[in-house]
Parts: C-alpha cells; structure tokens; sequence
C-alpha cells in the first residue's frame, strides 16, 4: 500500500480530526471574547434606553399631571418659601418627566431653578420637602449630590 492509498482510506478520520481542531479553535476565540460583558452591557443600555422612553399614560393621568403641574408652579411663583408648594412642584416636575410629560431637559432645568431657590434661602427642615427632594433625586441622578446636601444642611 502506498501513502497516497492510505491517506484516501484515512479521509474520514484526518476530516474528523481537521473539524475537531477548527472548532476548538472557535471555542477557545469565543471563550476569550468575554461575551458574558458585551450581553450585561447590551442589557444596561437597553434599560436605560426604556427609563427615558416614555411610558404609555392614559388620558386622564397625563391631563391630571398637566393640571397639578399648572398649579403647584402657580404655587409655588406665589409662595416659593411655602414647603409645601416646594414639595409640590418638586414631586409634579419628577412625575411629568417620568411619565414623558416634560422633557428630561426641561425639568431638570426647572428642578434646578427649584433647587438654587432652596439653597439660598435655607428653612426649616421639612418632611414633605424631604420626601419630594428623594422624588426629584430618583427622576434627576445628576442632582443627587445637591440634593444629598440640602437634606444634610436642613437636619442639622
């Protein structure tokens, strides 16, 4: 028998052999992808994506957001000292934002306003104000440091 007669009647185990160290050539690329990364930050930006999408309202929460945020601004350009019109319009601004009401950019415009306000004219420490500050901080996270610190400024 002469080399070549071997090598045909050996094809199938030399294609075997061939196809078994392509594809753990394959595996061990794939396994240095670090795939696991690429599908947990695919996933992140895809949540992000949806918090700033907007939701889907119906017609009588998105024209009762629109009327609270029409008066606790009236309220609020009355009395902005009052806590409770600052907790007011802290709270609409936060809720017409997440809802897909207002811009993210023109609320966090107007919350900044809001903030500016409290930061100057420090008063007392207030619940509701409080409360509407951890509203405010959850739908603006770039506010969260002057928030944190108006919170520690007014308890102590």
């Amino acid at each position: 028998m002469t080399f070549r007669d071997g090598l045909l009647k050996a094809r199938g185990q030399l294609t075997f052999i061939a196809a078994l160290a392509i594809s753990t050539g394959i595996i061990i690329y794939l396994e240095t992808l670090d795939t696991e990364a690429h599908i947990q930050g695919r996933v992140a930006t895809e949540l992000s994506r949806q918090r700033h999408a907007p939701t889907t309202v119906s017609p009588a929460i998105d024209a009762a957001v629109r009327a609270n945020l029409q008066r606790s601004e009236q309220a609020y350009g009355a009395d902005p000292d009052s806590p409770a019109s600052r907790a007011a319009l802290l709270s609409t601004l936060s809720s017409a934002v997440q809802l897909g009401i207002l811009k993210p950019e023109d609320g966090l415009t107007r919350v900044q306003r809001i903030l500016a306000d409290m930061e100057r004219r420090r008063g007392e420490p207030s619940t509701v104000v409080d409360a509407a500050l951890g509203t405010a901080a959850v739908a603006f996270p770039s506010l969260q440091d002057r928030i944190a610190d108006l919170n520690a400024s007014a308890k102590s």
